[in-house]
């Protein structure tokens, strides 16, 4: 006989055990090169250095999807996104939402360096009040989601997607009298984190990742969950 909690929700044991062998089997992955910062690794890192306790918001795109495949958060209520609402431009004021919910929390925004650009303006709340939200820039150079759907299904015809020209977003913070942190090497990139997490104030990085890194796994246009590409076994290399 189900209390009534258990009937409200149902019971998932069985589904839960379905996931986890799932993500046993086919576990995430992605390719290092141990030069170039990964996305992927960035995120794992960031873990890292919050040990997993952050509040965690982000804008729209491949960052938002390697955030939650790769910052593995040890409660909940710590994410912060707008799902699949295309939202560029939520990551940062969700953020400083976040800041004043939990002064005492972690909170970090993990945002592209296009969607940082539709808000930027609000580095002026940080400092007039004093927040200490860390804001990371996955900087790509481009709308990543748009430009991993052009390279992969329209020829690499990128039309509007990347983004060579971008303001110094060092320089940008500093106009706001916050403090930024560029790191363009990987083998910069864990102690770079680590100064921003100590850091009494609010801190903006530009995260220079590799340009082409996509989103994987992904359901390509017209096929199914079963046809999912990016798939592998844990037994493949």
């Amino acid at each position: 006989m189900l209390n009534e909690e258990e009937s409200e929700r149902g019971d998932t044991t069985a589904w839960v055990e379905k996931l986890n062998k799932m993500k046993t089997e086919y576990p995430l992955w992605y390719e290092e090169d141990g030069e170039t910062i990964k996305p992927q690794q960035l995120i794992e890192m960031i873990h890292e250095v919050t040990n997993g306790d952050a509040i965690v918001t982000t804008d729209v795109g491949q960052h938002q999807m390697w955030s939650a495949q790769f910052y593995r958060f040890n409660r909940p209520n710590r994410w912060v996104t707008s799902g699949g609402l295309g939202t560029m431009g939520f990551g940062f004021p969700a953020a400083i939402g976040a800041q004043f919910a939990e002064p005492k929390s972690p909170v970090v925004a993990v945002l592209g360096d296009a969607g940082f650009q539709m808000t930027a303006q609000e580095l002026s709340i940080l400092q007039e009040l004093n927040l200490p939200v860390k804001i990371v820039i996955v900087n790509n150079a481009a709308l990543g989601m748009v430009r991993q759907w052009q390279q992969l299904f329209h020829g690499e015809r990128y039309s509007n997607s990347l983004f060579p020209i971008q303001p110094n977003f060092i320089k940008l913070a500093e106009a706001y009298d916050v403090k930024g942190i560029r790191v363009d090497h990987l083998s910069d990139l864990k102690a770079a984190l680590e100064e921003m997490m100590a850091h009494p104030g609010p801190v903006l990085m530009d995260i220079r990742v590799a340009k082409e890194e996509n989103v994987y796994p992904m359901i390509s246009p017209g096929k199914g969950q079963h046809q999912m590409e990016g798939v592998k076994p844990c037994n493949e290399s």
